[in-house]
């Protein structure tokens, strides 16, 4: 028996829309809510350290922006599939 791959494609895709648009809604809001927390205790974790050698203020900024940076970058790759997940 000959099966169309396109067919099997189709017919497993199908029920797994639902799950994809669950799933990446949970890990947008979660990842979101990372970003709430550690912006809430930015002070906490980017102020200055006396242990720290060289720890000026414009150290602190860069490892504050690097960190502001990546999470922005992930967050427009969840959001652009979440948007590609819930439009299929």
């Amino acid at each position: 028996m000959e099966t169309n791959s396109s067919l099997l494609i189709a017919v497993i895709e199908q029920p797994g829309v639902p799950v994809l648009r669950v799933g990446f809604t949970l890990a947008v809001i979660v990842f979101l809510l990372a970003g709430v927390f550690i912006f809430r205790r930015r002070h906490q974790l980017f102020d200055g350290d006396p242990n720290v050698e060289n720890d000026v203020p414009v150290v602190r900024h860069n490892r504050e922006e690097e960190i502001l940076f990546v999470w922005s970058g992930m967050m427009l790759v969840l959001l652009s599939i979440l948007y590609q997940v819930w439009s299929a």
